[in-house]
């Protein structure tokens, strides 16, 4: 059974889609996919000295309810407390479509 609680943040998944502006100009537009509640989970500074990895390695995972009607694919964006994270590594927790964990390092601007 799942704690419906532990899904406490909102969260909107976006696929950008690069078009052109009046002047001709390429711009990149974010075409909605899914808005969802998600447990949000940051990889600890700890666990990266721990593993020697470099803290530019750093990342966010957002664990939702498996979307059973929509596909989430990597080229896709998570959108969360007005920052960007670009998908790194999606996994249907236990292969049971209940839950999906996504993986995600955040964009800098």
């Amino acid at each position: 059974m799942i704690n419906a609680g532990k899904y406490n943040h909102r969260i909107q998944i976006v696929s950008p889609k690069v078009g052109h502006d009046a002047e001709g100009f390429p711009t990149t537009t974010d075409e909605p996919v899914l808005e969802a509640y998600a447990g949000v989970r940051t990889t600890s500074g700890y666990t990266l000295i721990k593993s020697g990895t470099s803290f530019e390695a750093a990342t966010t995972n957002f664990t939702i309810r498996y979307p059973l009607k929509t596909k989430i694919e990597r080229d896709m964006v998570v959108l969360f407390d007005g920052r960007r994270y670009e998908i790194q590594y999606l996994n249907n927790v236990n292969y049971a479509n209940v839950e999906l964990e996504i993986q995600a390092k955040e964009v800098e601007h």
